[in-house]
């Protein structure tokens, strides 16, 4: 009986003695972590709460890292060094609250590990990166920018895509970013050629790749234009460099530009810019420059036109639209019926159908008003009327009827009876010439009248 007693009051003595040592340890984590806790893997055990924030500020502000630049160590980032504001002493006191003392003896066997942030718990101004790095000889306006992908247009290889390119500026954003997680993960190193700023743009964007292809298709259209015996088709670099694109990314055509290239072809084969060879009556072959005589290609509704094929996608061939007269026709474009007006010989000859039916002498513009020579057409007749305006020989307003009045340009010259000239031919136009327009014998000048018919060619020469 007093063997159990005596067993019995051991057991409760034990009892007692760990009760009481529990109730120690519950007493002593009340105002302490718990064993085995860490936050951001700093090891807080049995710290009070104040210690345990200054612990923590202090070894994760003290995190630093090497840095380098494809290999190269630039300088060493000190956390410190950056002036960074700790903001986790809240964080730290809220796992202090939820941890629970009564659970001490366990955190011996298992222990807690909570995380604090640095990214949101420490905050750096970006201008202390950016000032770190120019101590380290790193300042991105000396540094070459990344460069988008794009499509570029040059005149001899047209449009193509150019691919991006990677600058060595660097994304001071990304690299605060970074030193962060580094600072978190523990890495002692950083690489800068792993934070430049990235092109935005690559040349596997759907945008950019899908308006190549519209460029492409556009330019695989083949315009072909048959210009009197001859064809021209446009090249593809031509249509390239008229290509651009609407607000909607739609291709559009530089209908100026389409213009301003016909205008080779006009220079090439339109006889109405272009002088051209004519036989005449006494001097054989002569050249004649260019006039009101002629046609040329209509830039404005060609150009329209041109727009319309390219955009349906089609192979065209045709002719282009024309202004004037004469296109299409054989030879000079002046035909087998026409007035003839030799300058130097004073001399007007009428042809109908090849056949010389008037030959005429004439008085042409005087020394000072000489009749300007060129193709041109008559384009109008008319009977008994007066001719008026301003003599800028005499200084004189001026107003001279005649019987027959048959203009050929726009500037005032045309043919018509001049009953006033004492004579016709000869050296007569230095000392009585006109204005410009060739005066005729009325007689001759009423037969000129009945044969010669509106859109007649009057080619004049020296």
């Amino acid at each position: 009986m007093k063997k159990a007693l005596t067993g019995l009051g051991l057991f409760l003595a034990l009892v007692l003695v760990v009760g009481l040592a529990y109730a120690a340890g519950i007493s002593y984590y009340g105002d302490r972590f718990l064993a085995n806790t860490k936050i951001a893997k700093v090891d807080v055990s049995n710290l009070s709460l104040e210690q345990a924030q200054a612990k923590v500020k202090s070894e994760i502000l003290g995190h630093s890292l090497d840095v380098l630049e494809n290999g190269k160590e630039l300088g060493t980032v000190h956390l410190k060094d950056l002036e960074p504001e700790f903001s986790g002493e809240a964080t730290i006191q809220q796992y202090f609250k939820h941890q629970n003392p009564n659970s001490w003896l366990g955190h011996f066997f298992k222990g807690q590990d909570f995380d604090l942030s640095v990214m949101t718990d420490v905050k750096i101004d970006r201008n202390q990166v950016t000032s770190k790095l120019a101590e380290f000889g790193v300042d991105n306006s000396k540094r070459t920018p990344s460069k988008d992908a794009q499509i570029s247009y040059q005149e001899d290889q047209g449009y193509r895509l150019e691919s991006q390119e990677q600058g060595n500026q660097v994304d001071i954003s990304a690299l605060r970013e970074a030193l962060f997680e580094q600072f978190e993960e523990g890495h002692n190193k950083l690489d800068l050629k792993d934070y430049y700023v990235k092109p935005e743009v690559t040349d596997q964007n759907e945008e950019l790749q899908s308006m190549m292809q519209k460029i492409e298709d556009a330019s695989k259209a083949k315009i072909t234009l048959k210009i009197e015996d001859s064809k021209e088709t446009i090249s593809k670099a031509a249509i390239q460099d008229w290509i651009y694109f609407d607000k909607d990314n739609k291709i559009i055509y530089d209908q100026d530009k389409i213009a301003e290239y016909l205008k080779r072809y006009n220079d090439k084969y339109s006889s109405y810019v272009n002088p051209r060879q004519f036989r005449s009556t006494n001097q054989g072959i002569v050249t004649v420059q260019p006039g009101t005589l002629g046609w040329s290609i209509d830039r404005a509704a060609e150009a329209e036109q041109i727009a319309v094929d390219l955009a349906a996608g089609k192979d065209v061939e045709r002719e282009p639209i024309v202004v004037g007269s004469g296109y299409g026709s054989a030879g000079d474009g002046i035909g087998s019926t026409y007035v003839e007006v030799d300058l130097s010989y004073q001399m007007m000859y009428v042809y109908i159908d090849g056949k010389m039916v008037i030959s005429t002498p004439i008085v042409s513009g005087g020394p000072q008003s000489q009749t300007i020579p060129g193709a041109y057409a008559i384009w109008g007749k008319q009977r008994d009327t007066s001719l008026k305006g301003y003599n800028w020989v005499t200084k004189k307003e001026y107003s001279s009827p005649v019987s027959y009045w048959m203009p050929f340009d726009h500037v005032g010259q045309g043919i018509h009876d001049a009953p006033w000239q004492p004579a016709f031919g000869g050296n007569l136009w230095q000392t009585n010439g006109s204005l410009g327009c060739i005066n005729t014998p009325t007689n001759v000048m009423a037969q000129v009248f009945d044969i010669v018919e509106i859109g007649t060619p009057v080619i004049i020469f020296w």
